[in-house]
């Protein structure tokens, strides 16, 4: 199947984000079988602009759209983060080519105003919806757009390569790489594991005044470190974690996940650590940092269940098979999410 991908791909970034969603779903395509052909919508707007502008290039960003679909005549397309496209554009590019089916995956949780009523007008004119929320948050979408499922954050084996479940020997003990949004809670949690750097070799990169951490060299601290902290912005919205679940689950970091609605279902307790609240992660952190054998047990049961559950290439499988309607329920643990 000739595929059409057109989503963010950061490419003024200059590598730095180059683990991101977009290209794995892209090699998760490819794996499979597929020719994928990328569009980055900001790029090409921005280099079809005098002025180098995303507004400016959209209209000729469209149209160079509408001509690529009238030249690959792609099966499926897919979109990833894009607000440039206009929706005749869709309606247009099915008119190019017959039988095109649409999607649109989205990572970012739905409880940002601006992301929903955007998604709500896209809804139409797309064939399946895919997101990293689940449950009561997708009821308004569904009424718009039935076909709307959870997406689960996807690992790709050529990036979360490492098996730290393995090793004995680290540099940290406990990792947390994200920004703290200046969330009282959220602080008061890392300083609480801050305060236990005596025993603890806890790193933060993002958070309390550390600087961020991007490309190889986040990479690399992942590899040098045997547990990891999974916090996304909220925790009680079904199914939803940024995409650091894989990057940790997937290099065999023993990770903390903070309870979360729906989230056994795609990892159960002997697989991650579910914590609730800060002290409970502080006896947990520093019960598993003293006890490496089941440290290690449980990191190796949870990068097996990444890699096998997760897999990009399995990812990809869901997002065409549930676009088509041709998903069954017991290939997919998370279908009805």
């Amino acid at each position: 199947m000739r595929v059409l991908h057109i989503a963010n791909f950061s490419l003024g970034k200059n590598g730095t984000v180059f683990y991101s969603t977009d290209r794995k779903l892209s090699a998760g395509f490819t794996r499979a079988g597929h020719f994928v052909y990328d569009i980055s919508d900001r790029d090409m707007a921005r280099s079809l602009s005098r002025l180098n502008s995303k507004k400016l290039g959209r209209n000729k960003l469209n149209e160079a759209v509408l001509r690529t679909v009238a030249n690959l005549q792609p099966e499926f397309l897919l979109l990833g983060h894009t607000d440039l496209l206009h929706e005749k554009t869709l309606d247009e590019a099915r008119r190019l080519a017959p039988g095109l089916r649409i999607a649109q995956w989205f990572v970012d949780p739905l409880f940002e105003p601006h992301a929903r009523q955007h998604l709500l007008e896209r809804l139409p004119h797309l064939d399946a919806f895919f997101c990293t929320t689940a449950g009561d948050w997708l009821d308004p979408f569904r009424k718009v757009n039935p076909n709307c499922y959870y997406l689960p954050n996807p690992v790709d084996p050529a990036i979360e390569c490492q098996r730290n479940d393995e090793k004995t020997a680290f540099d940290h003990d406990l990792l947390y790489v994200g920004i703290d949004y200046k969330d009282p809670a959220r602080t008061a949690m890392l300083e609480a594991l801050s305060e236990k750097t005596g025993e603890l070799r806890f790193k933060l990169h993002g958070s309390l005044g550390q600087p961020p951490i991007f490309g190889a060299a986040y990479l690399d601290l992942l590899s040098r470190s045997k547990m990891g902290l999974n916090l996304s912005r909220r925790n009680d919205i079904p199914y939803y974690s940024s995409d650091r679940i894989a990057q940790l689950t997937g290099n065999g970091l023993l990770t903390f996940i903070p309870e979360t609605p729906g989230f056994r279902t795609l990892f159960s307790d002997d697989e991650v650590v579910y914590f609730d609240g800060t002290a409970d992660l502080v006896e947990k952190a520093l019960h598993y940092n003293r006890h490496d054998d089941a440290r290690r047990g449980i990191a190796a049961r949870g990068r097996e269940r990444a890699h096998r559950s997760y897999h990009a290439e399995r990812i990809a499988g869901w997002i065409l098979a549930a676009t088509l309607g041709t998903a069954r329920q017991t290939d997919y643990e998370w279908h009805d999410a």
